[in-house]
């Protein structure tokens, strides 16, 4: 069970990982929960994780995700490609190279099974504005949108008030801001 990570969702993936972890061991699964950044937890560090405060109001903040080692990933999927007894990879990490398609490489060339999309699929669905051109190519209906930098005059005439303002490739509602009145437009998309 992949969980954690560096992404500004790594709360949400530690908290879903634990939880699906233990539903596959009440159903008689061996499972190994990994977070990406320490490695594989103990009981011990699992039970305290499920006791405390997994989930926080706010993403952790970019100076804390910075500090965190991604270096140890590659070391990580190395170490699951190395060892035959893993049968399957279930991927709980949220954002980042969890979803963007990075991850999912990495278990294609060690050769390890996962659960999920392909790096391919992942890569392009992690991707907003890219996902909404492909949907439209393929005759699927979709909102209007835009992407940064976009001026006032130019959002408001096609999309109009309300708007929503997300980054392009971040997961959940991470940096997700209802815009209702234009002099909130340019802090929504600064953020």
């Amino acid at each position: 069970m992949l969980m954690g990570g560096t992404s500004a969702e790594r709360d949400v993936s530690l908290a879903s990982g634990l939880r699906v972890a233990s539903a596959l061991r009440s159903r008689g699964h061996t499972v190994t929960a990994v977070d990406t950044v320490r490695g594989a937890l103990t009981e011990a560090e699992e039970r305290a994780l499920l006791a405390g405060p997994v989930m926080h109001a706010l993403p952790p903040d970019q100076a804390a995700l910075a500090r965190l080692s991604s270096e140890t990933l590659p070391a990580t999927i190395r170490g699951l490609g190395a060892n035959r007894d893993t049968e399957v990879v279930f991927i709980g990490l949220h954002g980042g190279q969890g979803e963007d398609g990075t991850l999912q490489a990495l278990l294609d060339l060690t050769g390890v099974p996962y659960t999920g999309s392909g790096h391919l699929a992942s890569a392009l669905a992690m991707d907003k504005d890219l996902s909404k051109r492909l949907f439209r190519e393929a005759g699927v209906r979709t909102p209007e949108w835009l992407m940064a930098p976009a001026g006032d005059e130019d959002i408001i005439a096609t999309l109009g008030l309300p708007v929503i303002v997300k980054p392009s490739k971040q997961g959940s509602t991470v940096g997700l801001t209802l815009v209702k009145e234009r002099a909130g437009l340019q802090a929504a998309i600064a953020e």
